[in-house]
């Protein structure tokens, strides 16, 4: 896979809240550390299958950042298309939009994200917290690599697209984001989350509205992404 990274001085996690729910990558080191000797040196590493996280999530995009590799997961319902013929092609023709932008909801910070394909109606809305380690990775890795993968699958095709795509703008996207909701709480539980959740549904009846220029990360597909991840535990 041909992958990259551009460091920069610049040092987001100044900007991180502490995570209240442990990422995928935490919780398969923790795990791992739990099964071994605390006192051996010993290395691990676990394959995780992109479209195996995704399990019943549907129509609904999700943000990780397994082993520093920012990616966008998606699986498709018949719904929204019939199957993936040509969905690949087009993006790899025309690209794809990230918005990204941070919102204070009452007493919270939320950062509302929204991918735009290249098709009409597909465009997909999803409010993140900062609590979460995930979104946190997503975040830190995409800023550092300048890069983001989009993996996408469907309920009724055994297909899946995996692609790498340079994430033109995500530096000062990022950024902004991070300036926005500084210093605010984050939402954790469910919980938490209901009631600023349904105040952003509020504030943008569709998700076309609010979104900006500034708050766009032009996705450019670059190559083919692998459609596994290893997440290697070193002790």
């Amino acid at each position: 896979m041909a992958w990259f990274r551009r460091k920069t001085s610049a040092d987001p996690t100044a900007l991180m809240p502490p995570v209240g729910e442990p990422s995928k990558t935490e919780q398969i080191v923790e795990f791992a550390r739990q099964q071994r000797p605390a006192d051996e040196h010993w290395v691990h590493t676990q394959i995780i299958s992109y479209v195996e996280l995704l399990r019943d999530r549907y129509d609904a995009p999700l943000f990780v950042g397994l082993s520093g590799r920012p990616a966008i997961l998606l699986r498709l319902s018949g719904q929204m298309r019939a199957d993936l013929d040509g969905l690949g092609e087009l993006i790899e023709r025309e690209g794809a939009n990230l918005f990204l932008q941070g919102y204070r909801v009452g007493r919270y910070g939320m950062v509302r994200a929204v991918l735009e394909l290249p098709e009409y109606d597909l465009i997909f809305e999803t409010p993140l917290t900062l609590a979460h380690g995930d979104v946190q990775e997503f975040l830190l890795g995409g800023y550092q690599n300048g890069a983001i993968e989009l993996h996408i699958a469907h309920l009724g095709d055994a297909r899946t697209l995996r692609l790498l795509c340079q994430a033109n703008g995500i530096q000062p996207v990022v950024s902004s984001v991070l300036s926005a909701v500084r210093g605010l709480r984050h939402p954790t539980t469910p919980e938490e989350q209901a009631g600023p959740i349904a105040q952003l549904e509020a504030k943008f009846p569709k998700i076309s509205d609010g979104l900006a220029i500034r708050n766009r990360i032009r996705l450019v597909v670059t190559g083919q992404a692998e459609d596994v991840v290893a997440v290697v535990t070193h002790n």
